[in-house]
C-alpha cells in the first residue's frame, strides 16, 4: 500500500506545488469517473475511500490516543477539564492507558485554551519526587516540570498558552506555548516506598497541584481531586468505525498545521474536515471499521519492530523507539524541510503516552519474545531472571501488556513486579526469578506476573534512576525464556 509521505515546508511556493498537485489528482479522478462504467466508478471509489481511511488512520493516531484518554476523563471519571484525576495507588488492570507502569502514582489533567491561558501551578516536591509533562494534543511534549524539569523540583507556575495567543505575560509565570486548544499531562509522583504511609504522602503532595484559568487567578475555583484506584478507566482507541469518529471531533477542534494541509485534502474523502458535515452510513461505516483494523494490526507490528537493540543481536530486548526520530525531533517526528515520520509517530502513540524529553531519569526496554525469537503466548510459562545490582537509584520494574492494545491485560491478577516489594523472593545471589504464566507456579505466587491463554502479550522493564552500568551497557538483562 503506498506510504504518505508529507513535507515539513511552509514556502508559499511549496504549498502552490502542493495546491496544484492536489488539483490535479482530483481532475484526473474526477476524468476517470465520468468516462468509467457504473460499475468500475463504484469500485474505484471504494478503493480511494478504503485507502484513505486506512492513511488516515496512520497520521490521526496521536489524535485519536489523545481523545480516546479525554473522552474517558470526562465519562469514566466524571471529570471536566482543568479537574485532577489521579491513582492513590499502584494501578492495576483496570488503568487501561497504553503501557503504564503500575508501581506509579499517577496524575492526568485535561485543559482546554480556547477561552484563554490557563495556569498549571506545579507545588515544590518534598519528600516525593515528581517527573512529568506538559502535552499536546499530537502528544508533543511542550515543556517538562517538577525534579528533572523547568523548575528542578522548586515548584512554579506554568503558563499554558493558546494556539496564536498575543497578550502580555504576568510576571512570575513560565509561558509554554502550545499549538493546539486541547493538552493534557501525565505526571509521576515516585515516593520512597509502596508503603501505606509513603503512598498517603504523595497523595497529599499531589493534592497541592492548582490548575485554574489565568482569568481566574485572583480568586481561582478549588480544584476537584478524582481517585481513580478502584475505577476502570477506557483510554485506549477502539479500533473501528468510531475511531474515525474521534478524529472528526478532533480535526473539528483544532487548528489544522501547515505540515498537514495536503493530507486534509485526502480527508475530504472521507467527510472529515473544517466546515465538513462527519455523518457516514452504514456502508461507509463498515469500510471504516475494516480499514480501522487494518491499520491496527499494521500499529502492532510496527511498534513491535520499533526501537533499537538495546545489547545488539546478544538480546531480546529493544528500546521503546529509535533515538534518531524520537530525541532527534523530541518526539515531534517532524524532519524540517524533509518529512514528518507518520508511520514511526503512529507506531509509538499507538502504545505509549505522557512522554517526556528528554527521559533522562527512565531507561524502558520491551521484549516480545524468548531468546530464540518466540513470541512471547499466553498458552505458555516463562521465567526472567533478573541480575543482581539492577543499576536503579530509585527501583525497577516490569510489567505484561497485550499485544493488540498495548494496555494491561484485562482481568489479570497481577500486571507487574518491582524492586519496592517486600514479598518478592530474591534468590541467593542476589538474583530474582519473575514468571509470566496464566497461573502461578507452585510456590512462586510472589513472583508471579498473569497472562491470558490464547492472547500473545510482551513485556516492558523499567529502571528509574539509571546508574552507570546501565548506561554504559555493563549490566545485562536476560532474555524471557520459556519454562513449558
Amino acid at each position: 500500500m503506498t506510504r504518505i509521505n508529507t513535507p515539513e515546508t511552509n514556502t508559499p511556493e511549496t504549498n502552490k506545488v502542493k495546491l496544484c498537485a492536489a488539483v490535479l489528482l482530483s481532475a484526473l479522478l474526477l476524468a476517470v469517473l465520468q468516462t468509467a462504467p457504473a460499475s468500475d466508478k463504484q469500485q474505484l471509489e471504494a478503493q480511494v475511500v478504503a485507502g484513505r481511511a486506512f492513511e488516515a488512520a496512520v497520521w490521526g493516531m496521536p489524535l485519536v490516543n489523545f481523545d480516546a484518554m479525554r473522552q474517558a476523563y470526562f465519562r469514566d471519571a466524571g471529570a471536566q477539564y482543568n479537574d485532577i484525576m489521579f491513582w492513590s495507588r499502584p494501578s492495576d488492570w483496570r488503568n487501561q492507558t497504553t503501557t503504564p507502569n503500575h508501581s506509579t502514582l499517577y496524575v492526568m489533567f485535561f485543559v482546554n485554551l480556547k477561552d484563554g491561558p490557563v495556569v498549571v501551578d506545579i507545588p515544590a516536591t518534598r519528600q516525593a519526587g515528581l517527573y512529568g509533562t506538559l502535552i499536546d494534543a499530537w502528544t508533543t511534549p511542550l515543556l517538562n516540570v517538577g525534579n528533572k524539569g523547568q523548575d528542578q523540583g522548586k515548584g512554579g507556575k506554568y503558563l499554558m498558552l493558546p494556539p496564536g495567543y498575543q497578550g502580555q505575560i504576568p510576571a512570575g509565570y513560565v509561558p509554554v506555548q502550545s499549538n493546539t486548544f486541547n493538552n493534557y499531562s501525565l505526571l509521576r509522583v515516585i515516593t520512597k516506598t509502596v508503603d501505606k504511609q509513603d503512598l498517603a504522602e504523595g497523595v497529599d503532595y499531589l493534592k497541592n497541584l492548582k490548575i485554574y484559568p489565568l482569568a481566574s487567578a485572583g480568586n481561582a475555583p478549588a480544584n476537584r481531586y478524582i481517585d481513580m484506584a478502584d475505577k476502570v478507566y477506557e483510554g485506549i482507541a477502539k479500533f473501528d468505525d468510531t475511531f474515525y469518529d474521534a478524529m472528526a471531533r478532533m480535526v473539528a477542534e483544532e487548528p489544522v498545521q501547515e505540515r498537514d494541509l495536503a493530507i486534509m485534502g485526502q480527508l475530504r474523502s472521507l467527510d472529515i474536515g473544517k466546515g465538513l458535515s462527519y455523518n457516514p452510513d452504514s456502508q461507509r461505516r463498515q469500510v471504516l471499521s475494516q480499514q480501522a483494523k487494518q491499520a491496527q494490526f499494521y500499529l502492532m507490528s510496527g511498534y513491535e519492530q520499533s526501537g533499537v537493540p538495546i545489547w545488539g543481536e546478544q538480546r531480546q530486548w529493544r528500546s521503546l523507539a529509535d533515538p534518531k526520530t524520537t530525541l532527534a525531533t523530541r518526539l515531534t517526528f517532524v524532519q524540517p524541510e524533509q518529512s514528518v515520520l507518520l508511520d514511526e509517530r503512529a507506531y509509538a502513540w499507538f502504545a505509549m503516552f505522557g512522554p517526556i524529553v528528554p527521559p533522562g531519569v527512565q531507561v524502558y526496554m520491551k521484549s516480545y519474545a524468548t531468546a530464540t525469537g518466540q513470541p512471547l503466548d499466553g498458552n505458555h510459562s516463562y521465567r526472567l531472571r533478573v541480575p543482581a545490582d539492577v543499576p536503579a537509584n530509585d527501583f525497577w520494574s516490569v510489567d505484561a501488556y497485550d499485544v493488540s492494545t498495548g494496555g494491561f491485560i484485562r482481568q489479570a491478577l497481577v500486571v507487574g513486579l518491582d524492586s519496592y516489594d517486600q514479598q518478592l523472593k530474591r534468590n541467593v545471589d542476589g538474583t530474582v526469578d519473575l514468571y509470566f504464566a496464566p497461573q502461578a507456579p507452585p510456590g512462586q505466587e510472589s513472583n508471579w506476573i498473569s497472562t491470558q491463554p490464547g492472547q500473545r502479550f510482551f513485556t516492558l522493564f523499567r529502571i528509574y534512576g539509571p546508574k552507570q552500568a546501565m548506561i554504559d551497557r555493563s549490566w545485562v538483562l536476560n532474555d524471557v525464556e520459556k519454562i513449558d
